[in-house]
């Protein structure tokens, strides 16, 4: 298993906060982002391996914040998946098949987060962050 840097990115704070824990738990380092615009700033401070982002925010959606990232780092928006309360919603199911992302519906299980963060992070080769464990 490899250990990855992960950005999680959600306006809720225990959302935050319990996937933090968990993925240092197993390992991987995580950055944690507020909103949309605190991730752009911590995506421009440092390489990341995986984006785990909600759709929903307030000041800047997941639709938005996607956009930014394939904009400025195309390589990193092949390892975001979406994260939603809602992803069978009309306005989310041809948005999330036009561009192709995993979603973890919430609530999701700690054995499918493990196991995305993975699957996104042996995307990359090599990996910006990734060491073997």
């Amino acid at each position: 298993m490899t250990a990855y840097r992960v950005l999680v990115v959600d306006d809720t704070a225990a959302v935050r906060r319990s996937l933090a824990r968990s993925l240092e738990r197993a390992g991987h380092t995580v950055l944690a982002a507020a909103s949309g615009e605190e991730a752009c700033d911590l995506l421009a401070e440092m390489p990341v391996d995986v984006v785990l982002m909600d759709l929903r925010m307030p000041t800047m959606s997941g639709r938005t914040l996607f956009q930014l990232i394939l904009a400025q780092w195309p390589d990193v928006a092949r390892r975001l998946a979406v994260m939603s309360g809602d992803p069978d919603a009309e306005d989310h199911t041809g948005w999330l098949a036009l561009h192709n992302l995993p979603v973890l519906a919430k609530p999701f299980t700690l054995d499918e987060v493990f196991a995305l963060v993975e699957t996104l992070g042996k995307r990359m080769d090599p990996p910006v962050h990734g060491v073997p464990r």
